[in-house]
C-alpha cells in the first residue's frame, strides 16, 4: 500500500491540486514497474473475481470501461450474458452507449477508446458501474486522471447503481487527497479481491 505525500492533510486548494499531482506521479511510475505479462494475469483474476461477484450477478445493466495500458481489462468477460455500456462524450459530457463486442469501440477525442454508436442508454438504469483510477483508498477514495469526468457521472442525481473502483493492489493508497467534488466509491475491486469501502467518519 502506498503512503507518501497522499496521507497528508490538504488544506487548500492549492495543495490539493499539487498533492493530487504528487500522488498521480507516484502511481504511475509503481505501475510502469510491472511488467505487461504479470498485469494480463492480474486482470484475468480480477475478471475471476468480477464474475463470480453478487454484484455482477445481480446485475443487468452494466457500465464498464475500455482499459488503458495499466488498467486491468475487464472486456473479455463483460460480453458474456450482460447488458454492457461503456462512456460516450456527447458534446461536453459523458453517457453509457451499448457495446456488444471490442469491434463497436473506437478512439475518442481524448485517446481513449469509446463507443462509436450514438444509441444513448439512460444512467439512471444502469445497476453498477464500474470506475477506473490512478488510485484508491479503503474509505472509497479515488484519484482519476484530471479531467473530472467520473466524479460529474457519479455526481448525478440519476447515478443510483453500485459504483465499485477497479485497480491493481499497487494502487491501493493510505488516503487518497480529495476534494469536495470528488466523488467516492463503494467497494473497491483489486486481484485480490472485492470488499466494501468504509467511508471516513468526520
Amino acid at each position: 500500500m502506498l503512503g507518501g505525500p497522499c496521507a497528508l492533510e490538504c488544506p487548500t486548494e492549492e495543495a490539493l491540486v499539487r498533492k493530487k499531482a504528487e500522488l498521480r506521479a507516484i502511481t504511475r511510475v509503481v505501475l510502469s514497474q510491472i511488467g505487461r505479462s504479470t498485469l494480463l494475469v492480474r486482470s484475468k483474476d480480477i475478471q475471476n473475481i468480477l464474475c463470480a461477484s453478487s454484484a455482477w450477478n445481480t446485475s443487468r445493466f452494466i457500465l464498464a470501461f475500455a482499459s488503458t495500458a495499466t488498467e486491468p481489462d475487464l472486456l473479455p468477460v463483460s460480453f458474456q450474458e450482460r447488458d454492457i455500456f461503456c462512456l460516450k462524450r456527447v458534446n461536453l459530457h459523458y453517457e453509457p452507449v451499448a457495446v456488444r463486442s471490442r469491434k463497436d469501440l473506437k478512439l475518442g477525442p481524448l485517446g481513449i477508446l469509446e463507443p462509436n454508436s450514438e444509441r444513448l442508454f439512460p444512467l439512471g438504469k444502469i445497476d453498477l458501474i464500474l470506475v477506473p483510477g490512478i488510485a484508491f483508498d479503503l474509505t472509497g477514495g479515488r484519484l482519476g486522471r484530471g479531467g473530472g469526468h467520473y466524479d460529474r457521472i457519479l455526481s448525478r442525481p440519476d447515478c443510483v447503481g453500485k459504483v465499485i473502483g477497479v485497480c491493481y493492489t499497487e494502487q491501493v493508497v493510505r488516503r487518497v487527497p480529495m476534494g469536495e467534488h470528488d466523488c467516492p466509491v463503494s467497494a473497491l475491486l483489486t486481484e485480490k479481491g472485492l470488499r466494501d469501502c468504509s467511508p471516513l467518519v468526520t
